[in-house]
């Protein structure tokens, strides 16, 4: 079964009589609001919503949709739907969790480590700068800032995985459907880190597949963080309304 399903499935058991009360779409970030009055963002991929002016059908018409229904939508191909759908299974799972540790202080880098990361994390590339080879994938281009940090398109990813020993995973994988296979590449990884705001804190079913430790979001004022994201906001935009999370598991 697909991981994002079983992280859905998981989701589910404790979605029963919960509904969303309010969900915003931002150009950086979409956010929902729960009956219980917890919340969960997610990444908005917004260069890959489609070239149509709405992006979700029937917008404005939304209420009170069930939360077990929600979720359903973290498996559409619709990347606006998807987002919603993690976003709603991140308010339920990551709820339980304290702030924790700052994440650049909690992984250990040595002068052998080969590390893979998918997508640009500023104070990981800083904490990986002294590995024997930090490979970044990504969309774009970047300017590596040593010969040790290697930029590379992200078609590359199934083929230098499999070399890396420590990898750091962006929790928007669950959102595009690309978890599977990255989790697969990752077979030589001693450690698999899932790092952002889309991380779901799922242990029970990510430790199956290699991960090591989660470093998600909780959202601690969920009117607060609708209407940042609402306004456009990013990552450090949403610090007043979040707490960051790190877990080994």
């Amino acid at each position: 079964m697909d991981v994002t399903q079983r992280i859905i499935d998981c989701a589910k058991e404790t979605a029963a009589g919960l509904f969303v009360e309010d969900f915003v779409i931002g150009v950086g970030y979409t956010g929902v609001k729960l009956s219980d009055g917890s919340g969960g963002v997610s990444y908005t991929f917004r260069n890959d919503l489609g070239p149509t002016c709405g992006v979700l059908f029937g917008a404005g018409k939304y209420a009170a949709v069930p939360a077990e229904k929600a979720l359903g939508w973290a498996m559409s191909s619709s990347l606006a739907q998807a987002s919603i759908g993690i976003a709603t299974a991140n308010a339920l799972l990551n709820r339980g969790y304290e702030r924790g540790p700052n994440i650049a202080d909690a992984v250990e880098c040595g002068p052998e480590d080969v590390v893979g990361m998918i997508g640009w994390f500023c104070p990981l590339v800083n904490r990986y700068k002294d590995a024997k080879k930090l490979y970044v994938f990504e969309r774009g281009s970047r300017k590596s800032p040593t010969d040790t940090v290697e930029i590379r398109p992200e078609e590359d990813e199934e083929i230098l995985l499999p070399e890396c020993n420590k990898v750091i995973l962006t929790g928007t994988c669950f959102i595009n459907k690309t978890a599977d296979r990255l989790l697969a590449a990752c077979r030589n990884a001693q450690e698999i880190i899932i790092v952002g705001a889309s991380t779901p804190m799922c242990p029970q079913v990510l430790r199956e597949y290699g991960v090591t430790a989660l470093a998600g979001t909780r959202i601690s004022d969920p009117d607060l963080a609708l209407k940042i994201v609402a306004q456009g906001g990013g990552g450090v935009d949403l610090s007043p309304a979040s707490v960051k999370l790190f877990e080994r598991i």
